[in-house]
């Protein structure tokens, strides 16, 4: 089966948007009004099942380039932002993670703009892929993968901006754009209609490894309704995909993220990276665009890193040693997903205690998505050169997010005992206590999710669906100790929207206190 990276480099289209242009000269000077052959346009295009299938690729293109989740959306936008690491201090590429982040921020356009490439070319092939003669079947994939992908764009834009347009129909002039924002409850609709759309039309195995699937919607839809409180209907999704038994947790918790062990029996939906070293830094409009995990600098340790690097804030590291697994060891995770002056650790392919002196001896480092074959971050000297795919979504997550849910709308049920329990025995932890009240569970359940979970990019929007960021980070000035960043009530909670958007477009609004 190929993997969808491939035909995304092989196939470039530029699926911008489509503007009419009055023409700024007399009109009696017709013979110099000629079309241009080379540049695409819905007369020309949108004809063919190929160019249904090359549209629908360009919507898959974002994902993956240095501004998305290349990198940005890989770790400064996401990852950094949670209580779980503390990022060193960088002026204009880490101040999203110290909280000094402002509108002219340029990781925050860049990761703007990418999701919202995804929603322009999903909503062209949404609008213009119904009319095209060929095979239904197929036809009917193709939407469902676009639906899928405005949903998950969407879901992105919402939790991470808060306060965002609403834009569902190809764009074919300016006007169409400066449109204002939707109420949060407007877009949470669209996307649990989009993904509801997209788990209707899409089939359980992918044409090609890396698209979307029946089992990536239905994962999408639990987590839309859990995050909107709707704990029924979030753990019918989440049932729905335990029955299916199309995933199953692998043996070994570190396969998840090494390339070795790239979309595994495990992963719902998976982005798919390729070793590109001589392409281009840039977005999804660029020729040759580099698609590698080129994040990994962006949390690699002091010493092993051009950037300022990240570390790993020591409560986590307690709450790992807080209970050993069944036969009296360290839970398997804490190896996976951090490294610590411990007996025999690497930093990469360096002896722990050489590689660090002085106070960064007993500092706690990201593990969980490095690549120990090289000798640091860059070599063999490319940002592109990482190929260890971006997990998305796990199993393992769908079986938290189906205990949660299931614990909030029944209490701490046989159903939740069972499916927090899958996780921890997965790695040899010992089962829950038994007899918990709901109250007991549910922190059973997060502390579980950070277990699990850790630096995987989702950490920021739990404690925003919680109600809790503020109180986190009010609480523990030390969580961001690296950069005495302060986290701000009512501000740092959602990113500034782009001063670039603001300034073009009237119709919006920027979030408060920026």
């Amino acid at each position: 089966m190929k993997r969808l990276s491939n035909l995304i480099t092989r196939k470039v289209l530029l699926l911008g948007i489509m503007m009419i242009t009055p023409l700024v000269m007399d009109c009696s000077e017709s013979d110099l009004d000629v079309a241009n052959p080379n540049q695409l346009s819905p007369d020309l295009f949108w004809k063919s099942a190929d160019d249904a299938e090359k549209g629908l690729v360009g919507v898959y293109g974002p994902l993956t380039t240095i501004p998305s989740w290349g990198r940005m959306m890989g770790a400064i936008l996401t990852t950094l932002r949670g209580d779980d690491v503390n990022p060193f201090p960088a002026p204009e590429v880490n101040d999203v993670g110290t909280f000094n982040v402002s509108s002219t921020d340029g990781r925050v356009l860049e990761g703007w703009s990418e999701l919202n490439a995804i929603v322009s070319r999903a909503n062209q092939v949404l609008g213009n892929v119904p009319a095209i003669q060929m095979d239904e079947t197929r036809k009917k994939e193709i939407l469902g993968e676009a639906y899928f992908l405005r949903a998950f764009a969407h879901f992105h834009l919402l939790n991470m901006w808060g306060h965002i347009p609403l834009i569902t129909k190809p764009v074919n002039n300016l006007q169409d754009i400066f449109v204002s924002q939707a109420s949060q409850e407007e877009v949470w609709a669209q996307i649990k209609k989009d993904l509801k759309e997209a788990q209707s039309r899409l089939p359980v195995k992918p044409k090609d490894i890396g698209r979307a699937t029946w089992g990536a919607a239905t994962g999408m839809l639990g987590k839309a309704y859990l995050y909107t409180k709707e704990w029924t209907l979030a753990t019918a999704e989440f049932q729905k995909i335990k029955d299916a038994k199309l995933y199953v947790l692998v043996p070994n918790y570190q396969d998840n993220f090494l390339s070795s062990g790239d979309n595994n029996a495990e992963s719902v939906f998976e982005l798919q990276y390729q070793s590109t070293t001589n392409g281009n830094w840039g977005s999804s409009g660029t020729a040759n665009v580099q698609r590698g995990q080129a994040w990994e600098p962006d949390i690699a340790p002091k010493g092993y890193t051009s950037q300022a690097g990240t570390s790993v804030n020591r409560w986590v590291f307690d709450l790992f040693m807080k209970e050993k697994t069944k036969s009296g060891a360290i839970d398997p995770r804490a190896y996976a997903t951090m490294v610590w002056n411990y007996p025999g650790a690497k930093m990469y392919q360096d002896d722990f205690t050489k590689a660090f002196t002085g106070e960064y001896l007993n500092t706690i480092w990201v593990r969980k998505y490095l690549n120990f074959d090289r000798t640091s971050s860059l070599t063999p000297g490319s940002w592109a050169y990482a190929t260890n795919n971006r997990r998305i979504m796990r199993y393992a997550d769908v079986l938290l997010m189906y205990a949660e849910a299931e614990n909030e709308a029944n209490g701490p049920s046989a159903k939740v005992y069972d499916a927090i329990n899958q996780v921890r025995q997965r790695v040899g932890m010992p089962d829950i206590q038994p007899a918990l009240t709901q109250t007991a569970m549910r922190e059973a359940i997060r502390n579980e999710r950070v277990l699990e979970l850790a630096m995987e990019g989702d950490r920021i929007f739990d404690l925003n669906r919680w109600g809790i960021a503020a109180d986190v980070f009010e609480k523990h000035p030390e969580y961001r100790s690296n950069s005495s960043g302060k986290f701000q009530r009512g501000k740092s909670e959602y990113l500034p929207l782009p001063q670039n958007d603001i300034d073009t477009n009237p119709a919006i609004k920027q979030n408060p206190g920026y």
